[in-house]
């Protein structure tokens, strides 16, 4: 019972990680609560299902898609929000206009492909993943592996590159940072384009494990928005495990209740650390 709540914990935690790190990157630089994140990962997984219609192979397929996700969200970044700061927009005005352009695009995705339920084919769930003590699909074994590598790989970046450096120097102040003589709007713009690649992953992924519909960007917003905040402001491993924390945690209520329950325990869970501890679990020394 244990073990196979531990390991849906990963399978669940880790869509929810991909969201998590992500909306953390990206409010790093550009602290405002982006509608726009959840309609970056939707455009992935339709863009996929599109392509595979028109008969693409499968590797030409992955690559578009991702790079789709990314040009949409530097596109977003470049065209939208940059003008609106340099404006002198707050972060409130910026919220209000991602959500917005996700109320647009959730509109032209019901257009063009219809409210119906689609998957990307069951290649990732027919291949099964002998584990030893248990089968694990494909599709829910490479959603794991990818947060887990995904995670380093942007620790890595943050902490032993020039750029990591500069975006890290923006996320302490960027007031300071423009002092310096960063160019704060081309720093955002590039993390836009990461985000965008993170978020085109996890767009793949869910449309070949639980499928697409045109109103799944929210939830996977609101899932890695509530993975984010408990895990605090401290880093990007803060997302990473709060998003396990809250797919555990949401597990256990499947468990214990329904699975009809398990946005409500999101919900509860999200205003528990609102109230209690807003600053999350992990922290910035000297918050």
């Amino acid at each position: 019972m244990l073990l196979h709540l531990l390991i849906n914990t990963l399978i669940v935690g880790s869509g929810y990680a991909l969201v998590a790190m992500a909306f953390r990157l990206m409010n790093s630089v550009s602290p405002f609560f982006n509608m726009t994140i959840g309609a970056v990962a939707v455009l992935g997984g339709y863009t996929a299902y599109w392509l595979l219609g028109l008969g693409f192979p499968f590797w030409l397929v992955v690559t578009i898609s991702l790079a789709a996700s990314a040009a949409f969200s530097g596109a977003l970044e470049l065209l939208i929000y940059t003008p609106m700061r340099k404006h002198g927009a707050s972060s409130m005005v910026l919220m209000v206009a991602s959500l917005g352009v996700y109320t647009i695009f959730e509109s032209v995705i019901h257009l063009l492909f219809g409210s119906q339920y689609f998957t990307l084919g069951n290649v990732g769930q027919s291949n099964m993943i002998n584990l030893g003590f248990t089968e694990v699909p494909l599709v829910q074994l490479l959603s794991i592996i990818f947060s887990f590598v995904i995670c380093i790989f942007l620790n890595y970046f943050l902490h032993h590159t020039f750029m990591g450096k500069k975006i890290r120097a923006v996320n302490d102040s960027a007031d300071l940072a423009n002092i310096i003589g960063l160019k704060n709007n081309r720093i955002i713009l590039i993390v836009s384009v990461m985000t965008g690649l993170v978020l085109g992953v996890d767009g793949l992924l869910v449309g070949y494990d639980t499928g697409l519909e045109p109103t799944m960007g929210f939830n996977l917003l609101f899932k890695g928005m509530i993975g984010a905040i408990i895990g605090g402001t401290a880093s990007l491993n803060g997302a990473f495990f709060g998003a396990m924390f809250l797919a555990f945690s949401e597990n256990v209520g499947v468990a214990l209740f329904a699975s009809e329950w398990r946005d409500l325990i999101a919900f509860v869970i999200f205003i528990v650390f609102l109230s209690f501890r807003p600053q999350g679990i992990f922290q910035k020394k000297g918050e």
